[in-house]
């Protein structure tokens, strides 16, 4: 068994998502994660035939990274919790028209401390339905969310713990640990791969100093990463590299992947933030 390393689209934002499709295939790695937002791969944009094809061209596995925009999850507004429901089913459905074999979602947030139990339940309940609306036919992954310093504004999932109720309320589910999330929230990442065990099922790998997601290739920030690596090699993991669109370029972020694929592969050793 070998870790499955991958590229999300949206580290290639300023490309359009066939010509970032092509980039990460041409390079030659095991998988892609589709970003679910416009203008990439959300599923009342994108053109699907050309979406199609450009996957059709390579053999990598195909995740996706659910809508989060506007889309919350964890509303208190029982007319948004609907909308969203209804929207992020219809994207589950477009996954498995694609060919997608996992969803990532966030759980969404809240304003006001008091309503995150509640919300938390408003979550599991959506997520729920896109479990079902998957049918068996694709698998849906929980994300943990980097902690807010705002007084207004509570992710959930931002501790191992909380994201062990929201798990633990929805029918059959995966965990997706993002290092960069986990270290803004004052958590080692290996805590969530650990609450995670067998449900683990993705890495969303980025670097930051521990202040803000700042989405940096491996080794710029202060995440503490070899133990995880070493928890998942052997392992058929999917680890998909997550950089910030803005600082890097396509050439750069194919580098760092590929050097990080390579560590995977046993070429190198020593990764550390």
């Amino acid at each position: 068994m070998t870790v499955k390393f991958g590229i999300s689209t949206w580290s290639l934002l300023q490309l359009d998502v066939d010509v970032a499709i092509k980039a990460i295939g041409d390079a030659g790695f095991d998988y892609i994660e589709l970003w679910g937002e416009v203008p990439h791969a959300y599923h009342d944009w994108v053109d699907r035939g050309r979406l199609g094809d450009a996957l059709s061209s390579y053999d990598m596995t195909v995740t996706l990274h659910a809508p989060f925009t506007d889309l919350n999850l964890a509303s208190p507004f029982q007319p948004v919790r609907g909308a969203v429901a209804e929207t992020l089913e219809k994207f589950v459905e477009f996954g498995a028209e694609i060919g997608a074999v996992m969803i990532t979602v966030h759980p969404g947030n809240v304003h006001n401390q008091a309503l995150v139990p509640k919300s938390a339940e408003n979550a599991s309940q959506t997520i729920n339905r896109m479990v079902r609306a998957g049918r068996g036919r694709l698998a849906i992954s929980v994300e943990n969310q980097a902690k807010s310093f705002d007084m207004y504004h509570y992710p959930l999932a931002s501790t191992p713990d909380s994201l062990q109720r929201i798990v633990d309320a929805v029918e059959d589910t995966r965990i997706t640990l993002d290092t960069g999330h986990a270290h803004v929230s004052g958590t080692d990442p290996l805590a969530f791969a650990e609450l995670g065990g067998e449900r683990l099922a993705e890495i969303h790998l980025s670097d930051n100093s521990g202040s803000s997601d700042d989405h940096l290739i491996p080794g710029e920030g202060t995440v503490k990463l070899q133990k995880l690596f070493e928890r998942i090699e052997g392992s058929e993991m999917f680890v998909c590299l997550e950089l910030n669109p803005h600082k890097y370029s396509q050439d750069q972020v194919v580098a760092a992947a590929s050097r990080l694929k390579s560590h995977f592969s046993g070429g190198s050793r020593g990764i550390e933030g």
